[in-house]
């Protein structure tokens, strides 16, 4: 089963999610790809940042993200 869309930032740390959707803008979307977190990559939040963004980890990447970047990454949970 899987749970609704929710927003990066309230995906619970330690958490394997799915990445559905990025709405951002192009630019941001293609260096996103880049650095692995496009649709249907597998995603672990792993901390907050004192910005209030987080670090995700994908596959043996980990990339920091600033809030309004993470802010715009919709995640699903397997329950």
């Amino acid at each position: 089963m899987v749970d609704k869309a929710m927003c990066l930032l309230d995906c619970p740390l330690g958490q394997q999610a799915t990445l559905c959707q990025v709405a951002a803008e192009p630019a941001v979307r293609r260096r996103l790809a880049e650095l692995g977190l496009r649709c249907g990559a597998r995603v672990v939040a792993t901390q907050r940042t004192a910005g209030g963004g987080c670090v995700v980890a994908t596959g043996d990447t980990r990339v920091a993200l600033d809030r309004v970047s993470a802010a715009s990454l919709s995640v699903t949970t397997a329950a």
